[in-house]
């Protein structure tokens, strides 16, 4: 397959559609479907969700018939976590000069900021085909159940896409349309436009979208009307939209026919956990991936004993981070001689099966964070609303057995608590940690601490670089400041 340029012309719908199984009840239809774009993709229900199923394999397998590699290249299968786990405190790196763990990333970039780039510009490109060619779809065999559920899973996802470039690039280009004379040449635009776009999306998503799993099979691995609700939720909390976080907030937490807190940490990313709100199906089947999920893959240390740090391990501010007894350390950690490595998905490359059921699936986002964005969002509308913060607080620290916190608490202190518990309850885990520092303003006084870290270079590197081959096929497009080389 050729390299993907970000305004590319044609997109394989399922270009490794051996990996995904989701994708095999379609191997029969005639005749051959290449693209998303191709007009026949869209004549009836069972082959516009063959469009759909491609979509989530390319997130969660990569792109390059190597699911085992995916982390490394794909934004939606724990690039985002890695990239930003070392621009953070999160993660440290045992090997390599690698300059994302130092704040010392050079134009040229480092592999994982320009994967992130290109993945996620890769998912846009299919979503927007997908919105196109359903909207062009004339056929009465295409039903308006299926148009309605499509057409939301397509525009959640470019938004859940947006959402990652615009927090590690800052503004971008944003492209609505598969036209190549629309986007080839399209300028960066203002941070404020694209969460404007986001919101739309997903306020219109939120309509279209089923309110259960059956489009899964009862698996919760398809966007709902609670992902993009959810989603809302975050992005409202990010944009200062308090009480419309709040209202979103507490909408999701309020099914709890669907969702409720794992009360068993070691379960929280099995498949189709109470906890999860959507979560990616990798592929099992012939793939040197085994059964775990990319993320997991890469990050699972298989103890050696020796001493010898594992590839990637947790950083000494994050360990010490956590209080006493805290569950979340002695379940989603793993003790090797003097590292400590992470471990909330427990099947790895070490451990996991060859063409074995998976027993995890990638999770993108869960319950838990819900009762985070409320008790800040809560807390930053008024503070008259600490208690219900810290009530949504003791939910998540309940769980991890450590004492509740009290009442007594001053607003002050309850916003400091919340920045604690997001970091210990979502650390290495889709970038929460890097972009709350850099969303409450704290990157710069917490990063500049860290031995490594320094000399801080500058505030400059809290946004990653354009890929140079962007800024070489664009001239429109202008580097982020202060990369010179």
């Amino acid at each position: 397959m050729k390299k993907y340029k970000l305004f590319s012309l044609v997109i394989w719908v399922c270009s490794s559609v051996v990996l995904f199984s989701g994708c095999k009840k379609y191997l029969d239809i005639a005749p051959p479907i290449t693209t998303i774009t191709t007009s026949e993709i869209f004549e009836n229900d069972d082959q516009a969700e063959w469009a759909i199923a491609g979509m989530y394999s390319k997130m969660v397998n990569g792109t390059d018939g190597r699911p085992n590699n995916a982390a490394n290249n794909s934004f939606a299968a724990g690039a985002s976590t890695i990239a930003a786990g070392f621009s953070a405190d999160d993660i440290v790196r045992s090997f390599g000069n690698d300059d994302l763990f130092r704040n010392r990333l050079l134009m040229a970039g480092n592999t994982f900021t320009q994967n992130i780039w290109l993945s996620a510009y890769k998912l846009i490109y299919d979503a927007n085909g997908v919105i196109e060619g359903i909207q062009a779809s004339s056929s009465e065999e295409f039903s308006k159940t299926a148009r309605d559920q499509f057409t939301g899973e397509a525009l959640a996802l470019r938004a859940f896409a947006y959402f990652y470039l615009v927090n590690f690039f800052g503004d971008v280009p944003l492209p609505l349309s598969t036209d190549f004379n629309k986007t080839a040449s399209l300028s960066r635009a203002p941070v404020t436009k694209v969460y404007d776009q986001i919101k739309t999306d997903l306020v219109k998503a939120r309509s279209l979208l089923t309110d259960n799993f059956k489009i899964g099979k009862e698996e919760k691995i398809r966007v709902t009307k609670w992902f993009a609700e959810a989603l809302l939720a975050r992005v409202y909390l990010y944009t200062g939209e308090y009480q419309q976080a709040i209202t979103s907030a507490s909408a999701v937490i309020a099914m709890s026919d669907l969702f409720s807190i794992e009360p068993d940490l070691n379960k929280v990313f099995q498949k189709n956990s109470t906890e999860a709100i959507l979560q990616l199906k990798q592929t099992n089947e012939n793939s040197s991936l085994k059964n775990a999920t990319p993320e997991g893959f890469l990050l699972y240390h298989f103890p050696n004993g020796s001493g010898t740090p594992p590839s990637f391990y947790l950083s000494e501010p994050l360990l010490n981070a956590f209080e006493a007894n805290d569950k979340r350390k002695t379940s989603w950690t793993k003790q090797d001689g003097a590292y400590v490595s992470v471990e909330k998905y427990k099947t790895g490359q070490w451990n996991g099966v060859f063409n074995a059921v998976q027993t995890e699936y990638y999770t993108v986002m869960r319950l838990a964070e819900l009762y985070l964005i409320r008790a800040e969002a809560q807390l930053l509308f008024s503070d008259a609303n600490k208690d219900l913060a810290i009530a949504d607080l003791n939910e998540l620290r309940q769980r991890a057995d450590v004492d509740n916190l009290p009442l007594t608490l001053s607003a002050g202190e309850v916003k400091e608590a919340i920045a604690h518990e997001r970091q210990v309850e979502l650390f290495a885990e889709w970038g929460h940690r890097w972009f709350d520092l850099k969303r409450t303003g704290k990157a710069a006084a917490v990063l500049s601490q860290i031995s490594y870290k320094t000399p801080w270079y500058g505030n400059y590197q809290l946004l990653y670089p354009i890929p140079l081959n962007e800024i070489k096929y664009n001239n429109n497009l202008v580097q982020n400041p202060e990369y010179t080389q």
